[in-house]
């Protein structure tokens, strides 16, 4: 599986060549507020082994990822480009996260998940790290599930 310090790595190489932000481990252990919007990026890694990654960050802080992004300047990023935003650090966090399984996995397309109360699970998974970062004065998670493999997927 991953190191926490190899994902703490990939995570601040790829907000600072992306973003122009830093990306630390909090001090604490922070929960987002179940009642606040938040998007939340999903990749999947399928093949010899089950892993899912996922990045959850409040609004405010997409906000800002979006317009670093895509160089909105003062325009005020729409839901889409918040959306495209998250699934592309997602994605390159997944992928990230990816090459440094072993054996032959393959990366799924982002899923993308926008709104507020709401909870993500992945059915059968166990969590293998959750770190949380701050990032502009705002906290992100960063969180890697993984699941066991069958008999059938281990042949």
């Amino acid at each position: 599986m991953v190191a926490r310090e190899d994902i703490v790595r990939i995570v601040d190489e790829i907000w600072l060549t992306t973003l122009g932000f830093t990306a630390r481990p909090a001090e604490a252990e922070v929960s987002l507020p179940g009642d606040a919007a938040t998007i939340d990026g999903i990749v999947n890694i399928t093949g010899d082994q089950q892993v899912a990654v996922v990045l959850q960050v409040p609004k405010s802080l997409a906000e800002r990822i979006a317009s670093a992004m895509f160089g909105l300047g003062s325009r005020t990023p729409r839901a889409e480009d918040m959306q495209d935003a998250v699934g592309e650090l997602s994605n390159m966090l997944g992928g990230n996260v990816k090459a440094l399984l072993s054996g032959s996995c393959h990366l799924s397309l982002p899923a993308v998940v926008h709104g507020e109360g709401y909870t993500i699970r992945v059915p059968t998974s166990h969590s293998v790290d959750r770190i949380t970062f701050e990032c502009e004065g705002m906290p992100a998670v960063v969180s890697v599930m993984s699941a066991p493999m069958g008999k059938a997927a281990a042949a």
